[in-house]
Protein backbone atom coordinates (compact mmCIF):
# COMPACT_ATOMS: atom_id res chain seq x y z
CA UNK A 1 0.00 0.00 0.00
CA UNK A 2 1.75 3.30 -1.38
CA UNK A 3 1.82 6.33 1.05
CA UNK A 4 -1.44 8.16 0.32
CA UNK A 5 -3.72 5.48 0.82
CA UNK A 6 -4.87 5.45 4.47
CA UNK A 7 -6.38 8.52 5.70
CA UNK A 8 -3.19 9.47 7.86
CA UNK A 9 -0.23 7.04 6.83
CA UNK A 10 2.14 9.37 8.70
CA UNK A 11 -0.07 8.67 12.04
CA UNK A 12 0.18 4.94 11.87
CA UNK A 13 3.77 5.25 11.38
CA UNK A 14 3.61 7.67 14.43
CA UNK A 15 1.88 5.28 16.24
CA UNK A 16 4.56 2.66 15.21
CA UNK A 17 7.79 4.22 16.37
CA UNK A 18 6.11 5.52 19.57
CA UNK A 19 6.71 9.48 18.52
CA UNK A 20 4.75 12.23 17.63
CA UNK A 21 6.32 14.98 15.09
CA UNK A 22 5.90 18.74 15.86
CA UNK A 23 7.55 19.21 12.16
CA UNK A 24 5.92 15.71 10.06
CA UNK A 25 7.39 17.09 6.91
CA UNK A 26 10.75 15.58 8.50
CA UNK A 27 8.97 12.18 8.78
CA UNK A 28 7.40 12.42 4.87
CA UNK A 29 11.05 13.46 3.32
CA UNK A 30 12.15 9.91 5.42
CA UNK A 31 9.69 7.99 3.40
CA UNK A 32 10.27 9.16 0.43
CA UNK A 33 12.71 7.00 -1.99
CA UNK A 34 15.08 8.85 -4.68
CA UNK A 35 13.07 7.01 -7.18
CA UNK A 36 9.72 8.83 -5.83
CA UNK A 37 11.80 12.26 -6.18
CA UNK A 38 12.97 11.17 -9.91
CA UNK A 39 9.43 10.61 -10.68
CA UNK A 40 8.49 14.09 -9.54
CA UNK A 41 11.34 16.20 -10.67
CA UNK A 42 9.11 19.35 -11.56
CA UNK A 43 7.48 19.51 -7.92
CA UNK A 44 11.15 19.50 -6.25
CA UNK A 45 10.25 16.62 -3.74
CA UNK A 46 13.26 15.85 -1.60
CA UNK A 47 13.94 12.34 -0.69
CA UNK A 48 15.20 11.11 2.38
CA UNK A 49 18.89 10.40 1.44
CA UNK A 50 19.73 13.34 3.88
CA UNK A 51 18.07 12.18 6.27
CA UNK A 52 19.51 8.39 5.93
CA UNK A 53 22.96 9.78 6.63
CA UNK A 54 21.95 10.96 9.37
CA UNK A 55 20.04 8.08 10.51
CA UNK A 56 22.59 6.10 10.09
CA UNK A 57 24.98 7.62 12.69
CA UNK A 58 22.00 8.01 14.98
CA UNK A 59 21.05 4.47 15.18
CA UNK A 60 25.11 3.48 15.29
CA UNK A 61 25.41 5.87 18.27
CA UNK A 62 22.50 4.33 20.17
CA UNK A 63 23.81 0.49 19.71
CA UNK A 64 26.95 1.57 20.44
CA UNK A 65 25.76 2.40 23.81
CA UNK A 66 23.48 -0.61 24.12
CA UNK A 67 26.37 -3.28 23.76
CA UNK A 68 28.81 -1.14 26.16
CA UNK A 69 25.88 -0.94 28.78
CA UNK A 70 25.09 -4.79 28.58
CA UNK A 71 28.75 -5.83 28.37
CA UNK A 72 30.77 -3.98 30.48
CA UNK A 73 33.41 -6.53 30.49
CA UNK A 74 33.77 -7.05 26.22
CA UNK A 75 37.26 -5.64 24.86
CA UNK A 76 36.38 -2.93 22.01
CA UNK A 77 36.79 -5.90 19.11
CA UNK A 78 33.66 -7.66 20.53
CA UNK A 79 31.29 -4.72 21.09
CA UNK A 80 32.44 -3.48 17.62
CA UNK A 81 31.11 -6.74 16.09
CA UNK A 82 28.15 -6.53 18.17
CA UNK A 83 26.93 -3.27 16.73
CA UNK A 84 27.67 -3.81 13.15
CA UNK A 85 25.16 -6.86 13.77
CA UNK A 86 22.41 -4.84 15.05
CA UNK A 87 23.06 -1.85 12.59
CA UNK A 88 23.65 -4.10 9.50
CA UNK A 89 21.64 -4.14 6.49
CA UNK A 90 19.50 -7.30 7.70
CA UNK A 91 18.72 -6.13 10.96
CA UNK A 92 17.70 -2.35 9.94
CA UNK A 93 15.46 -4.01 6.91
CA UNK A 94 14.10 -6.65 9.73
CA UNK A 95 13.24 -4.30 12.17
CA UNK A 96 11.30 -1.95 9.32
CA UNK A 97 9.06 -4.79 8.15
CA UNK A 98 8.80 -5.56 11.67
CA UNK A 99 6.54 -2.26 11.80
CA UNK A 100 5.35 -2.48 8.28
CA UNK A 101 6.92 0.68 7.59
CA UNK A 102 7.43 -0.42 3.70
CA UNK A 103 3.52 0.02 3.83
CA UNK A 104 4.00 4.28 3.79
CA UNK A 105 7.19 4.32 1.37
CA UNK A 106 6.70 6.65 -1.29
CA UNK A 107 8.43 5.04 -4.13
CA UNK A 108 8.98 6.14 -7.88
CA UNK A 109 7.11 3.43 -10.47
CA UNK A 110 9.25 1.54 -11.65
CA UNK A 111 10.69 1.09 -7.84
CA UNK A 112 7.21 0.02 -7.08
CA UNK A 113 7.01 -2.09 -9.86
CA UNK A 114 10.53 -4.03 -9.09
CA UNK A 115 8.89 -4.72 -5.93
CA UNK A 116 11.07 -1.89 -3.52
CA UNK A 117 8.63 -1.53 -1.46
CA UNK A 118 9.56 -5.24 0.51
CA UNK A 119 13.85 -4.97 -0.70
CA UNK A 120 15.57 -5.30 1.79
CA UNK A 121 17.72 -1.94 1.23
CA UNK A 122 14.96 0.86 0.38
CA UNK A 123 13.49 -0.44 4.04
CA UNK A 124 16.89 -0.20 6.27
CA UNK A 125 17.18 3.04 4.27
CA UNK A 126 13.97 4.46 5.25
CA UNK A 127 14.22 3.64 8.79
CA UNK A 128 17.31 5.36 8.87
CA UNK A 129 16.01 8.20 7.69
CA UNK A 130 13.34 8.18 10.31
CA UNK A 131 16.06 7.91 12.86
CA UNK A 132 17.39 11.09 11.39
CA UNK A 133 13.86 12.95 11.04
CA UNK A 134 13.43 11.85 14.76
CA UNK A 135 16.97 13.34 15.71
CA UNK A 136 16.25 16.13 14.19
CA UNK A 137 12.74 17.05 15.16
CA UNK A 138 13.01 15.91 18.91
CA UNK A 139 16.67 15.52 19.60
CA UNK A 140 19.01 12.83 21.61
CA UNK A 141 16.46 11.66 23.70
CA UNK A 142 13.37 11.57 21.24
CA UNK A 143 15.99 9.33 19.29
CA UNK A 144 16.81 7.05 22.40
CA UNK A 145 13.40 6.16 22.90
CA UNK A 146 12.10 5.34 19.52
CA UNK A 147 15.28 3.20 19.90
CA UNK A 148 14.25 1.31 23.24
CA UNK A 149 10.74 0.84 21.88
CA UNK A 150 12.11 -0.53 18.87
CA UNK A 151 14.45 -2.63 20.03
CA UNK A 152 13.09 -3.71 23.34
CA UNK A 153 12.74 -7.57 21.74
CA UNK A 154 15.75 -7.50 20.01
CA UNK A 155 18.23 -9.44 21.27
CA UNK A 156 21.67 -8.20 20.88
CA UNK A 157 24.30 -11.81 20.09
CA UNK A 158 25.94 -13.45 23.31
CA UNK A 159 27.92 -15.22 20.21
CA UNK A 160 29.48 -12.78 18.19
CA UNK A 161 31.10 -14.70 15.71
CA UNK A 162 28.07 -17.03 15.79
CA UNK A 163 27.47 -16.71 11.91
CA UNK A 164 31.73 -16.32 11.37
CA UNK A 165 33.79 -19.04 12.15
CA UNK A 166 36.77 -18.61 10.38
CA UNK A 167 36.83 -14.75 12.40
CA UNK A 168 36.12 -17.31 15.67
CA UNK A 169 39.17 -19.23 14.64
CA UNK A 170 41.37 -16.17 13.98
CA UNK A 171 40.59 -14.16 17.12
CA UNK A 172 41.55 -17.80 19.18
CA UNK A 173 44.85 -17.91 17.49
CA UNK A 174 45.22 -14.52 18.14
CA UNK A 175 44.41 -14.56 21.73
CA UNK A 176 47.01 -17.80 22.22
CA UNK A 177 49.68 -15.74 20.15
CA UNK A 178 49.72 -19.25 17.43
CA UNK A 179 52.68 -17.67 14.97
CA UNK A 180 50.84 -18.59 11.10
CA UNK A 181 47.85 -19.60 12.56
CA UNK A 182 45.20 -20.63 10.79
CA UNK A 183 46.26 -21.71 7.53
CA UNK A 184 43.43 -23.13 5.22
CA UNK A 185 44.79 -25.73 2.41
CA UNK A 186 42.52 -27.35 -0.07
CA UNK A 187 43.07 -31.12 -0.40
CA UNK A 188 39.94 -32.24 -2.97
CA UNK A 189 37.77 -31.14 -5.69
CA UNK A 190 35.74 -33.64 -6.62
CA UNK A 191 32.22 -33.95 -8.60
CA UNK A 192 31.35 -32.72 -11.71
CA UNK A 193 33.50 -29.13 -13.33
CA UNK A 194 29.98 -27.03 -13.16
CA UNK A 195 29.23 -28.01 -9.25
CA UNK A 196 32.35 -29.88 -7.64
CA UNK A 197 32.61 -30.01 -4.19
CA UNK A 198 35.59 -28.37 -2.05
CA UNK A 199 37.44 -30.39 0.92
CA UNK A 200 39.38 -27.93 3.16
CA UNK A 201 42.06 -28.55 5.83
CA UNK A 202 42.66 -26.14 8.31
CA UNK A 203 45.45 -26.50 10.66
CA UNK A 204 46.82 -24.49 13.84
CA UNK A 205 50.07 -24.23 15.68
CA UNK A 206 50.21 -27.17 17.95
CA UNK A 207 49.34 -29.98 15.48
CA UNK A 208 45.46 -29.28 15.66
CA UNK A 209 43.66 -29.51 12.36
CA UNK A 210 40.52 -30.67 10.90
CA UNK A 211 39.18 -30.80 7.73
CA UNK A 212 35.56 -29.25 6.12
CA UNK A 213 33.24 -29.63 2.90
CA UNK A 214 31.16 -27.15 0.96
CA UNK A 215 30.43 -26.59 -2.75
CA UNK A 216 32.64 -23.08 -2.57
CA UNK A 217 36.18 -22.76 -1.24
CA UNK A 218 34.67 -20.08 1.06
CA UNK A 219 32.06 -22.93 2.08
CA UNK A 220 34.52 -25.32 2.51
CA UNK A 221 37.05 -23.24 4.97
CA UNK A 222 33.97 -21.84 7.32
CA UNK A 223 32.88 -25.69 7.74
CA UNK A 224 37.21 -26.66 8.52
CA UNK A 225 37.22 -23.50 10.88
CA UNK A 226 33.54 -24.80 12.48
CA UNK A 227 35.12 -28.30 13.02
CA UNK A 228 38.64 -27.54 14.35
CA UNK A 229 37.01 -25.14 16.87
CA UNK A 230 34.94 -27.80 18.49
CA UNK A 231 37.66 -29.57 18.30
CA UNK A 232 39.99 -26.85 20.10
CA UNK A 233 37.28 -26.37 22.69
CA UNK A 234 36.95 -29.96 23.55
CA UNK A 235 40.98 -30.30 24.72
CA UNK A 236 40.17 -26.90 26.33
CA UNK A 237 40.92 -24.13 24.37
CA UNK A 238 38.74 -21.13 24.49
Amino acid sequence: MALGEKADPLGAVEESIGYVFKDRTLLATALTAPSYRADHASAKVRDNQRLEFLGDAVFGLLSAQQVFERYAEEDEGGLTIRRSRLASGKSLSALARGIGLGAHLRLGKGAEAAGAREKGKALADAIEAVFGAVWCDGGIEAARTVYQRLMRHEAVPLDVWAENPKGALQELAQRHAWPDSPVYEQVAATGPQHAPVYTVKVRVAGGHEALGTGLTKRAAEAAAAQELLGVLRGVGFQ
